[in-house]
């Protein structure tokens, strides 16, 4: 299994030296972006944004259809500032245009991911994110919104921050619905961020939120 890529503070030129252009498909065909940059811009409104690299004498356009899969309903300021890996290709007009756009992992940053698989009756589950070399990232149930229990949310997708284990092993919190559809249908039902709410220790008073246990 491929490694899953943690930077700390990287510089443009260090993400593109990182960027998981190593892994490999059937038929030693390159799997992973081959440049580096930072997002600049995004507009989900209008579906499209702008990549800043070290690679490139200007800034490169990308839009909706170009993200990973598990990016395509992100909300408002999330792409901003974040560190990504992606190919290139010449446009219609001659310039240059981001595509196959994939997070790089950054030490203490929300990434992306889509929900594998849950078991209620196990009490946990697994992401696959495009920004962990495809490994899947277990979490627990107390990680999503109550109002989730007993529902099918295999599929969705979700925002989350990721925790080292004592023994070395990480996993997903703090998981939020991308879509803002799905946020709202937990709001209707008392949960207005869509987060995992549990009862809050002393400090926190009644009906204190977790966000689903990374501290």
């Amino acid at each position: 299994a491929q490694g899953i890529l943690v930077q700390a503070s990287p510089s443009p030129s260090e993400r593109a030296l990182h960027s998981r252009r190593m892994s490999m498909l059937p038929g030693n065909q390159m799997a992973s972006p081959s440049f580096g940059g930072v997002v600049k811009s995004w507009n989900g409104m209008k579906g499209f944004g702008f990549i800043t690299s070290d690679g490139f004498g200007g800034d490169v356009m990308f839009s909706k259809k170009d993200l990973a899969e598990d990016l395509r309903e992100v909300q408002g300021k999330f792409l901003q500032g974040k560190a990504v890996a992606f190919d290139a290709a010449e446009g219609i007009d001659g310039r240059m245009k981001a595509t196959a756009v994939q997070l790089v992992m950054v030490e203490g940053q929300p990434v992306a991911g889509m929900i594998k698989s849950y078991s209620e009756k196990n009490g946990y589950g697994f992401i696959k994110s495009s920004a962990l070399g495809g490994e899947d990232l277990r979490f627990q149930d107390r990680d999503i919104p109550q109002a989730a229990m007993g529902a099918n949310i295999v599929g969705q997708l979700v925002t989350f921050q990721v925790k080292t284990r004592p023994d070395g092993k990480m996993m997903a919190c703090q998981l939020q619905f991308q879509s803002g559809q799905t946020a709202q249908r937990f709001s209707q039902l008392g949960f207005p961020d869509g987060m995992a709410h549990t009862p809050g220790p002393k400090g926190f008073g009644k009906g204190g939120m977790m966000q689903g246990g990374c501290g």
